[in-house]
């Protein structure tokens, strides 16, 4: 077994553990670690013969796939930097995205190739037909062709530091943001992941969030490490992620809060046909609303499986977790700091809040990315010098700021609080807008909500709510209904002044709910 740098280092163990295990499920199709290594060694060398060199990077626009994940590691064995565009990126979003980071050669389907803006990147390999495009100003192949026809790439001598991937977030100037995320992150994530879940050679771990998410990449990164199983899931149906669980006797998933909800519409199947095989689920990206958690833990967790709930930034993939054991702690709680990390509460003076007191979570540790890709002046505001560092060490290590606010309780377990620019302030109180939606899904008329503030000069905001009815809800006045509930069980200044009803609400590339899109949609009536 090789020491564990990189990316494909995870790769090359898992193939000598056991070659012809079943590494991907996509579909019907099955495709093993030793495929893996030989698919991704061909289009490696194929990479290399385009002029791919060390440090270069490689877009990538697919649905989830097996094409997606060979491209990834080929990427990588060739010495480049993948970078994964949703694909359900618009041509202008897709071209900001190349442009930003230098995308020279993409390996994409057919149909978002054909999309493209002229002129988007130099060279590409397509999937399935040869697309008809002016965004392509060089040679286009078929991957296909490409795949079968065997090859190795040159060494490049990729070490740790090296740039394994730019994730895109999204930018407060409305615009993405490409965190640089280094080899060591990628290697670090995955084995502390695998550590706490526990994760072995023997799981089936289900790929129900996007590849360019950073919680749905670390699904595929710490499968890698172990020699798991990994299952593709692409469709977003509560009845297909249910076939999904079962037909793949799924181990275990990772998801965000709305996946969650999708779940929950099949409440009366789980109940029906228990999922025995599920050891466990986990959370991220937001916490799920108390009485949706306390319906998960009815229908799992008579059967084994166990909920852990993770926090986490693009910036730093995971920072904290809570052990099933402590679940009854509530939903605001987000743990302790992973393995191997250090999480600081620090206040505007640049010092370690005391126990109970509100202040920003800085995250120390191996997954901390290497900052903004291309942008300096938003690299130096997150990520600082180590504010309880001595003043001798300040230069050797950086740590990132979230921006968002928490508090430590005496025993040490983290309160999520709320992001310091989302929170929400009325009559002299400050809330967060997770307070707010969990009451209203509490109602049980609600399956989900999204809360903001508008400016009001007299109050400071006035909170606005806009929410989805459960699909069993009855009642001639939903809405009427849902304020009452709100009237009863909360004080004045967390009581919606206006609530809104949508048949669904929107959500991110990532499957969370589009907090600024739904607010500037209000906005912009």
């Amino acid at each position: 077994m090789r020491p564990e740098f990189t990316l494909h280092d995870l790769l090359f163990n898992s193939v000598e553990r056991d070659p012809s295990k079943v590494a991907i499920v996509d579909g019907t199709s099955e495709h093993t670690y030793e495929d893996m290594m030989r698919e991704s060694g061909a289009l490696a060398a194929a990479l290399q013969d385009a002029g791919v060199r060390k440090g270069d990077r490689v877009g990538i626009l697919m649905e989830k796939s097996w094409e997606a994940i060979v491209a990834m590691m080929a990427a990588s064995r060739a010495g480049a930097a993948f970078v994964n565009i949703n694909p359900m990126l618009k041509a202008q979003q897709v071209g900001y995205i190349a442009g930003d980071s230098d995308i020279r050669v993409m390996v994409g389907d057919s149909p978002k190739l054909g999309e493209l803006e002229p002129k988007t990147v130099e060279r590409a390999f397509y999937k399935g037909e040869k697309p008809e495009t002016q965004g392509i100003y060089g040679e286009i192949t078929d991957l296909a062709e490409v795949l079968s026809g065997g090859g190795e790439p040159e060494e490049t001598g990729v070490s740790e530091v090296d740039l394994a991937t730019i994730l895109y977030t999204s930018g407060s100037t409305g615009m993405p943001k490409g965190v640089s995320t280094s080899h060591r992150n990628f290697v670090a994530g995955s084995q502390i992941v695998s550590t706490y879940l526990e994760n072995t050679s023997e799981d089936r771990i289900l790929s129900a969030l996007p590849l360019n998410f950073d919680a749905g990449l670390n699904q595929f990164t710490t499968s890698l490490r172990v020699g798991a199983t990994l299952a593709l899931l692409r469709s977003r149906l509560p009845g297909d992620l249910l076939k999904g669980l079962r037909r793949h006797e799924i181990t275990g998933v990772a998801g965000v809060p709305p996946l969650w909800a999708l779940l929950l519409r099949g409440s009366k199947s789980i109940q029906e046909q228990p999922l025995e095989h599920l050891r466990y689920i986990s959370n991220t990206g937001g916490r799920i609303p108390q009485s949706n958690l306390d319906e998960l833990r009815r229908l799992l967790e008579p059967n084994g499986t166990k909920i852990v709930l993770m926090y986490g930034l693009t910036e730093a993939f995971r920072s904290t977790y809570l052990p099933p054991e402590e679940i009854g702690r509530g939903t605001e709680c987000i743990g302790k700091a992973i393995p191997d990390t250090q999480i600081m509460v620090i206040n505007k003076e640049g010092e370690e809040c005391a126990p109970g007191e509100v202040g920003e979570l800085v995250h120390r540790g191996p997954t901390v990315a290497m900052g903004y890709w291309g942008k300096p002046e938003a690299t130096a505001k997150a990520y600082r010098p180590n504010p309880l560092a001595p003043p001798e060490l300040l230069d050797v290590e950086r740590v990132v700021y979230s921006g968002d606010q928490v508090r430590r309780d005496e025993e040490g377990f983290l309160y999520f609080v709320g992001r310091e620019d989302a929170m929400i302030k009325s009559q002299g109180y400050r809330m967060s807008p997770e307070e707010i939606e969990n009451l209203l899904i509490s109602s049980g008329r609600v399956h989900e909500a999204c809360a903001f503030g508008v400016p009001n000069p007299d109050v400071g905001h006035d909170v606005v709510a806009v929410v989805s009815l459960k699909g069993d809800a009855d009642g001639s006045d939903p809405v009427q209904e849902i304020r009452q509930y709100a009237v009863n069980n909360a004080p004045p200044y967390m009581v919606p002044r206006e609530i809104l009803i949508q048949d669904e609400l929107p959500k991110t590339a990532s499957g969370k709910i589009d907090r600024k899109g739904i607010s500037n949609a209000y906005a912009d009536r």
